[in-house]
């Protein structure tokens, strides 16, 4: 630390310490060695599993999922006010021009009624071209089968994310006499929202050379100004966030939560003077004394992350790139909880999406809240518009009709593969139990067949873990949460004859062990972890048959440090 002198260091450090407060995590390990020739092990053979009723028993009362009661919020278009950007926020980018300058594609369809309006938007959303599908939509705001703003919210959910206010301005500004109050609330949120996209996005810029003085003026001047300016816009977006309800306050939410995160990672990318740069020792304490005063912006951006995630998950989504991009974003930050760690559980493959109606096209097609309000809430009863929606999601109206809804057995296992996939993606606890409710309920003279078995194990074996992924990565200790029984995935690994999904039900089981492991588990804990990924390699074949070997050597190194 001889290298610069400790009074630049501690002027650098406060000057950045001076941009976090007038606003108000270790790096990834590296790739393990693998084990030398002769090293690994012969698994012993597994031991057999418990009987089969023994193996299956459900513990403890099934939570069944809170169902929010969506009623169009009253609304008075003369009450409506359209909130300019902060200062700070950046103009819509140029490419938001074509979206907000599109003509609608001629001739208008008919859509008069509901039903028109349907086969009118499965058209639309059947283009592949993304200019003219929004000509298409562009050409839908007239429709009388649509409720008003219903089509503009979709160009905008459908346009880059940055686009979003210049979209929705129009309607904002002076909204439509018969516009409903849950549409102006998506609308103002995705405004909200692309606002939020781009601040933090474009941080002030410092040429070499990196001397001590350069750097200090800069941190003092162009950084500071910015950080303070970005802090304060996206607290202020976020604040107008909270007030919205649903799936509008899921989405701001999330934005806010990446937006909070960037502008820590422009923080921490900021300019070193070079000789603070060559001195490791020196850089490390700075990194490690700012990463401290970071900490707040981080979990702030945290937890508004994880709020967006609450309430995307009650809206059913499945597929959508602001809850990837959330995700990704938390288990880079926080890779000690990492919220993608279910991602890795193996399924059984579903059966191809094949839509042979409008109605099931636009299970697949619409983004999960509009496919909510647009399709009839008794069409996830039926199996193929039922397996559209596992292409996006399944919306919360349709989640309250299942629940009083007779289901073959082939919605019914679609629809406790779609509670699973919730659940793995959200860390829902609620979801593990409401597939074991489905599939412990199965039709009485019908077998249950071999992959509705292996959901039923997999399904127990997440049962009792954290209430959702805020608990998760917040305070809730996976062991001490009961996460982990696996005496149904043994039961599928090793019954005789063989289950058809031995091999997935053996990987899963470890997988689970793996990420329930207590702190300072001990090193039988990862034999037993490293022999239960061998006993899946044996059972599998192709790449994750070389996962599970994988994994097992990992957790053999893991064991080898705690003897």
């Amino acid at each position: 630390m001889r290298s610069i002198p400790r009074s630049a260091f501690t002027a650098l450090l406060a000057a950045m310490g001076l941009s976090l407060a007038a606003c108000a995590a270790a790096p990834p390990p590296g790739p393990r060695a693998p084990s030398a020739a002769g090293e690994d092990r012969a698994a012993p053979a597994p031991p057999p599993p418990l009987p089969e009723d023994e193996a299956f028993a459900v513990h403890g009362t099934l939570k069944d999922e809170f169902l929010p009661l969506l009623k169009h919020a009253p609304f008075d278009p003369k009450s409506a006010v359209a909130p300019p950007a902060p200062i700070g926020v950046p103009a819509p980018p140029a490419a938001c021009e074509a979206f907000t300058r599109r003509a609608p594609a001629a001739p208008a369809p008919a859509c008069g009624d509901a039903q028109g309006a349907l086969a009118a938007l499965d058209v639309a959303l059947t283009e592949t071209d993304a200019a003219k599908r929004d000509a298409r939509l562009a050409a839908l705001e007239a429709c009388a089968g649509l409720d008003v703003g219903l089509a503009r919210a979709l160009r905008a959910e459908l346009a880059p994310v940055a686009c979003g206010d210049a979209l929705a301005a129009p309607l904002l500004e002076a909204p439509p006499a018969r516009l409903q109050g849950d549409l102006y609330q998506v609308l103002l949120g995705q405004a909200l929202a692309a606002r939020l996209a781009r601040t933090a996005t474009e941080p002030p810029a410092l040429r070499p050379p990196y001397d001590v003085q350069r750097v200090l003026a800069f941190t003092k001047g162009p950084l500071f100004t910015w950080v303070t300016e970005q802090a304060r816009a996206i607290e202020d977006l976020g604040r107008l966030g909270v007030a919205l309800p649903f799936y509008a306050k899921g989405i701001v939410a999330v934005e806010a939560g990446r937006a909070d995160m960037r502008l820590v990672e422009a923080v921490r990318a900021a300019p070193l003077p070079d000789a603070m740069r060559k001195d490791a020792e020196l850089s490390n304490v700075y990194y490690g004394q700012l990463d401290q005063m970071l900490d707040p912006w981080k979990n702030r951006g945290r937890d508004a992350a994880l709020v967006g995630l609450r309430e995307l998950s009650s809206v059913g989504v499945l597929r959508d790139d602001r809850v990837e991009g959330a995700r990704a974003m938390l288990s880079r930050l926080y890779g000690g909880r990492r919220v993608d760690a279910l991602d890795a559980l193996a399924l059984p493959p579903l059966p191809p999406a094949a839509p042979s109606s409008v109605e099931e096209r636009l299970a697949g097609a619409l983004p999960t809240y509009y496919a909510g309000r647009l399709l009839p809430p008794d069409a996830a009863s039926r199996p193929g518009t039922l397996r559209m929606f596992l292409e996006r999601g399944v919306p919360l109206p349709q989640r309250a009709a299942l629940r009083a809804a007779e289901l073959s057995p082939e919605a019914r296992l679609l629809y406790a593969r779609a509670r699973l996939e919730l659940g793995r993606l959200y860390w829902r606890a609620v979801d593990f139990d409401q597939a074991t409710a489905l599939l412990t309920a199965w039709p009485e003279g019908t077998p249950r067949p071999p992959e509705a078995t292996m959901l039923l194990a997999l399904a127990l074996g997440l049962r009792n873990g954290p209430e959702d992924a805020a608990l998760m990565m917040r305070r809730a200790p996976l062991a001490g949460l009961g996460l982990g029984e696996l005496a149904a995935l043994d039961w599928v690994a090793r019954t005789k004859p063989a289950s058809p999904y031995a091999g997935i039900a053996a990987f899963d089981a470890a997988l689970i062990q793996q990420i329930a492991a207590p702190q300072g588990a001990g090193a039988g804990y990862w034999d037993e972890v490293a022999a239960r990924f061998r006993e899946a390699q044996a059972l599998l074949t192709g790449p994750l048959a070389q996962q599970a070997e994988e994994r097992a050597r990992a957790a053999d190194e893991i064991a080898k440090a705690a003897r």
